[in-house]
């Protein structure tokens, strides 16, 4: 019997960080590598859903959250019964700590929407 696949789910947060990415990146490299770019930090979202403890290694920075590192970013992440919920993708430049404590309520918030609805 396989196993079922590791899914892994969207916040509103990180919708709108993909969109930004996205506009940044054509801005500066084109509509191609930006592409290129969106398809590696899925492909590292895909990873983290199959192997989420993967993200215990950056969780003293992410804490109470997992994150793991996706090209110039960090996705930042929280374990659900069916996957992950994907909280934030940040550049890897930011405050990430500060970012985060400021951002625990809302992220804590959507993962307890998505734990009822998984």
């Amino acid at each position: 019997m396989t196993e079922p696949a590791a899914h892994f789910f969207l916040t509103r947060r990180t919708a709108i960080d993909l969109r930004s990415i996205h506009a940044r990146s054509r801005r500066e490299w084109g509509e191609e590598l930006a592409d290129r770019y969106i398809a590696d930090l899925y492909a590292t979202m895909q990873k983290a859903a199959a192997n989420p403890e993967a993200g215990r290694l950056r969780q003293r920075r992410s804490a109470p959250f997992l994150m793991i590192p996706a090209q110039r970013h960090f996705v930042i992440y929280d374990l659900i019964p069916r996957g992950i919920a994907v909280l934030t993708i940040q550049h890897q430049v930011r405050d990430t700590e500060t970012l985060i404590a400021e951002l625990t309520p809302a992220f804590l918030a959507e993962v307890k929407r998505l734990k009822r609805g998984t």
